[in-house]
């Protein structure tokens, strides 16, 4: 019997080992408690040549802080705690000769002269950084000429409480240069309030689909996740000539036994011991299958695989085409359990194939999520369910099953990490 740890879900990956930077804010407060930097200049003014959520400079001085977002809308979700989730990534370039250590950072509505709706201190932002290039990992300090992309999943009470345009401040502070540093290094600040990573809400709805799987004592792991890095918000990669946030809602799928949070009875380096392994996969919403891929092998259970091909790590897999250019995958079905072919129309509900331990998995679940492409890289979609039970919620310690934050049904929402809920079968 394996119990699910925080260790063991941070292994249910469907890309794993490029995995770059993720810091969840904390819980945002309409209007905001905190003060404003006293070194914020004047928003910017026509004419001034300030990009719209940037800053004006009244004097001529470096600003070594590159800050910009990778998308520039963002589109709320209503996750099952009944909190409003906005999901989205900066991307910070120290450009200065000299380290910098970010100290803080302050989200704020509308521009640099905005109300403070959360704010990150440092110790979360150590614990959830890496950079670009390279496995450096828990750590503030960006080195001189590194770039760091920060994953925020912030959370509002309510859908009106998110606002229109927000952007924010980031504080750092810059170590002294080091020996043959440029010579102007020298001129750079010491520390910085910085104003950048713009971004507007969007007034799109997530997309409303129907479950992939059905039954009950289903457990959303690495989904949205307002206080911790998971094994899907760090999925930030370079594709296409781009940095790529590849797998922003999806969904590892599990089942586990709400009683001893085991995911498997029996012998655990059998797939079929597994409470997943097996079980039907359906079609979300009416479609048209542009991929089925059958023939990867089911991989032993609590092991990864070595990847010599990055493609595998998705294992067996259907990509539906739901239309109005968007896709679902299934990722890691059981091999050979295809019900359906490239070509194939499907409908809402109808079986697709079976749940399995295909690629880059360490235990049986289906990773799920909507993409702007049939591939799994492509720019993530944000979706909920039409409806599902709330029956149990993961401990904040992550020992045990407790009772949700909103029990009962559910509807057009999306399971948040930790969730337990079933999906009555029709």
């Amino acid at each position: 019997m394996r119990k699910i740890t925080a260790s063991r879900a941070a292994m249910l990956i469907a890309l794993g080992g490029v995995c770059l930077l993720a810091l969840s804010a904390c819980t945002a407060s309409p209007g905001g408690t905190g003060t404003p930097s006293t070194s914020a200049s004047p928003a910017a003014t026509p004419g001034s040549g300030i990009r719209p959520g940037y800053q004006d400079q009244t004097a001529l001085e470096f600003s070594p802080l590159i800050i910009d977002a990778l998308s520039s809308q963002v589109v709320p979700v209503e996750g099952s705690d009944g909190l409003i989730y906005v999901a989205y990534e900066l991307r910070v370039l120290n450009s200065a000769p000299r380290d910098a250590t970010i100290t803080a950072i302050e989200t704020l509505a509308g521009d640099e002269g905005g109300a403070v709706l959360a704010t990150v201190d440092q110790a979360r932002i150590a614990s959830n950084t890496m950079l670009i290039g390279g496995a450096e990992r828990n750590t503030a300090t960006i080195p001189a000429g590194r770039t760091a992309i920060v994953v925020f999943r912030d959370t509002y009470p309510a859908r009106a409480d998110v606002p229109k345009t927000f952007t924010h401040r980031i504080h750092a502070t810059f170590a002294a240069p080091k020996e043959g540093a440029p010579r102007l290094a020298a001129n750079y600040p010491d520390q910085v309030a910085q104003i950048g990573g713009a971004l507007t809400t969007s007034t799109d709805a997530p997309l409303v689909i129907g479950s992939p799987v059905s039954g009950t004592n289903w457990f959303a792991n690495n989904g949205l996740d307002p206080t911790r890095l998971n094994a899907h918000s760090d999925v930030v990669i370079p594709l296409g000539g781009r940095i790529v946030s590849a797998e922003t809602y999806g969904i590892d799928f599990m089942r586990i036994d709400p009683a001893t949070m085991s995911s498997d009875r029996g012998d655990p380096t059998q797939n079929a011991s597994y409470l997943a392994f097996d079980e039907p996969l359906l079609a979300v919403a009416d479609g048209k299958v542009v991929r089925a891929d059958t023939d990867h092998p089911d991989v032993a259970p609590q092991v990864l695989p070595d990847l010599s091909v990055l493609e595998d790590a998705t294992g067996n897999q259907v990509v539906l085409d739901l239309g109005g250019g968007v896709f679902a995958t299934y990722a890691h079905m059981k091999q050979g359990s295809a019900t359906v072919k490239v070509g194939d129309t499907v409908t809402k509900g109808q079986e697709i194939g079976r749940l399995g331990n295909s690629g880059n998995t360490s235990e049986a679940h289906l990773h799920f999520q909507l993409q702007r492409g049939s591939l799994i890289s492509a720019d993530n979609v944000p979706w909920v369910f039409d409806t599902f039970e709330s029956i149990g919620a993961l401990s904040a310690d992550q020992t045990h099953i407790v009772a949700p934050p909103k029990p009962g049904t559910r509807t057009k929402e999306i399971p948040v990490f930790g969730s337990v809920f079933s999906i009555p079968a029709k």
